[in-house]
């Protein structure tokens, strides 16, 4: 935990819904977030050359709302809020390196770039993140920091390999350790060390069937990953070890800090505690503007983007977890008031009272929160509100992934409607890189269809694929078909007013199963090429399903060879240098 002085501004007056005037907000546009379908693509929004201006723009504004009253708790804020965490991320990337860092002195003067993503083995276009921010702290002379957000839970033990054949790929999963109950990544510790051990010499094996494939990543990063396990038995800490290990052969020097480590600190307590205090204004601000982006983007879920804030008794739900520690589930935190009080509960049994008199300025609900740990007890932020407490508190830019930027449509409404502040700027960012495993297909979907279509037409129009000996053959055929079909057109024009509708329909009938019979005919004088249009249909759907496996975009970074992820390193760094 940090050992910074406390929050410094003591004036009552200075809250955030001191403010009278309305603040603008952005008009809701449903957004076209799509990852990138393509080998080596880079997806985006705003441009990379708006990124600097963009943070030097929020920097700005923060600064320039220090003139209003809501605007000093925010100043104040954010100094408290970079120093303590900041110094936390320094001494949790010391560990992670085994290398003594100390922040510059004029930390505080500089651009900080912020990202974040679960310690897990992700694929290059979440990965592409880290090395954008590091890349434009080095420019810049500012500082990048990832947030580990290991308060989620652990989805997986293992990566998928591609195994197979070209033409039949398969993926089979390699575990780095055992199986385990889901839970939060910041409890799961490693289960069995050998298996994680000889993780790197396991993969590296399988990859060796195929013969066009060089090494990959995974060894030269993977000792990193075993160093941090002799110090720290958290699947998390290893993972993390062995992925900004790479990093800093790129020269990359971002600053690392887990999600666990940034609520045990002052700053954030203060934050969770405003948000206990203003838990019915809050609740009804985020469950608005949920409502409003489900219309906006057609969204009938009753989860997504996240669940609506509920009430029950007085009870209400805030954007927080809590869970005892040895506990694989995760329980949503409820306040309640009681006269100067609030108690906090995860549903089922009261946590902590926390003093909260009118204007009071948080300090001894800090306190009585920085006591939980001792008691086992986790309280943790929600994907939303990490990014609400990132953005406000302390960085100049954050970069999302296409997910989270979905979580801040959202975000910025409840700037504007809760914080009566600008929403600061954001940079989504993701891309495709395909493992070179092997060569795929040139083949497309649009195969398929064309294929299917031309197999339908052979049903009802094979006199359009007949050769010149077939037409002479069939000529007879091709009359009666002729035939039928100008019948067809004149009763559908000449109504005999004599025949009932009746009859018409008898013969309409009777048109129709001559005209099939007819077809049948001339489909049987196809039957050789419908014999090729099949083979070639079950050889293209063959090549579709390998360049699923392919041409898949979710394998995880370890499995490539360096110079290709290098690659996409040195084309985002060229679009940030461009700027």
């Amino acid at each position: 935990m940090s050992s910074v002085t406390p929050f410094p501004c003591k004036n009552p007056d200075s809250r955030f819904a001191s403010a009278t005037t309305a603040v603008p907000e952005p008009l809701w546009e449903k957004q076209d977030l799509k990852v990138p379908r393509y080998d080596d693509a880079i997806f985006a929004r705003p441009d990379l050359s708006q990124l600097i201006s963009d943070a030097e723009e929020n920097r700005r504004m923060f600064a320039a709302c220090s003139r209003d009253r809501s605007g000093k708790i925010i100043s104040s804020l954010r100094t408290w809020a970079r120093q303590a965490v900041m110094t936390e991320a320094a001494k949790y990337t010391s560990e992670l390196t085994g290398k003594t860092i100390e922040l510059p002195q004029d930390f505080n003067d500089r651009l900080l770039l912020i990202t974040g993503h679960q310690p897990a083995l992700y694929h290059p276009g979440v990965w592409v993140k880290n090395l954008l921010i590091g890349n434009v702290a080095r420019k810049t002379a500012g500082l990048s920091l990832n947030l580990i957000v290991d308060n989620d839970l652990v989805s997986s033990t293992s990566i998928r390999v591609p195994q197979g054949t070209r033409s039949m790929p398969t993926f089979s999963e390699i575990s780095f350790d055992e199986s385990i109950q889901k839970k939060p990544w910041e409890d799961t510790t490693i289960q069995n060390k050998e298996l994680f051990q000889s993780f790197a010499e396991r993969v590296d094996k399988a990859l060796k069937q195929w013969p066009d494939f060089s090494s990959s990543l995974l060894p030269d990063i993977w000792p990193a990953a075993i160093s941090q396990m002799n110090s720290s038995d958290r699947l998390a800490d290893c993972l993390a070890a062995a992925r900004h290990a790479q990093e800093q052969r790129w020269g990359i020097e971002n600053l690392e800090l887990p999600i666990s480590r940034l609520c045990a600190t002052s700053p954030f307590l203060w934050f969770a505690s405003f948000l206990f205090q203003s838990a019915e204004k809050f609740r009804a601000i985020h469950n608005e503007v949920l409502d409003e982006y489900r219309k906006v983007n057609r969204v009938r879920s009753k989860t997504h983007p996240v669940p609506e804030l509920s009430e029950q008794e007085g009870w209400i739900e805030s954007p927080f977890w809590m869970w005892r520690a040895g506990e694989t589930r995760r329980h949503q935190v409820f306040v309640k008031r009681d006269q100067d009080h609030i108690q906090i509960s995860d549903g089922k049994t009261v946590i902590a009272t926390l003093p909260m008199q009118e204007n009071c300025d948080l300090s001894a609900a800090i306190e009585i929160l920085k006591q939980l740990p001792d008691q086992g007890i986790r309280l943790r932020t929600r994907a939303l509100t990490t990014t609400l407490f990132a953005r406000l508190f302390l960085g100049d830019l954050f970069v999302h992934g296409i997910g989270g930027a979905k979580y801040d449509e959202m975000t910025d409404r409840i700037f504007t409607r809760f914080f009566h502040l600008m929403p600061p700027r954001y940079l989504t960012l993701s891309a495709t890189k395909f493992l070179p495993f092997c060569q795929p297909y040139d083949v497309q979907q649009c195969d398929e269809t064309c294929l299917k279509g031309v197999l339908r037409d052979l049903d009802f129009n094979s006199d359009r694929h007949l050769t010149n000996d077939q037409l002479s053959d069939a000529d007879s055929l091709l009359k009666q078909k002729k035939a039928l079909i100008q019948d067809q057109q004149s009763a559908e024009t000449d109504h005999d007013e004599l025949t009932d509708s009746a009859e018409r329909r008898r013969r309409n009938r009777h048109r129709f199963r001559e005209l099939r019979e007819v077809d049948a005919k001339l489909a049987r004088l196809t039957a050789k090429l419908r014999e090729q249009i099949n083979e070639d249909l079950t050889t293209v759907r063959q090549q579709i399903n390998a360049n699923a496996v392919i041409q898949s975009r979710e394998m995880s970074f370890v499995l490539y060879p360096e110079p290709v992820l290098k690659e996409l390193f040195d084309k985002l760094s060229r679009e940030v240098d461009s700027v």
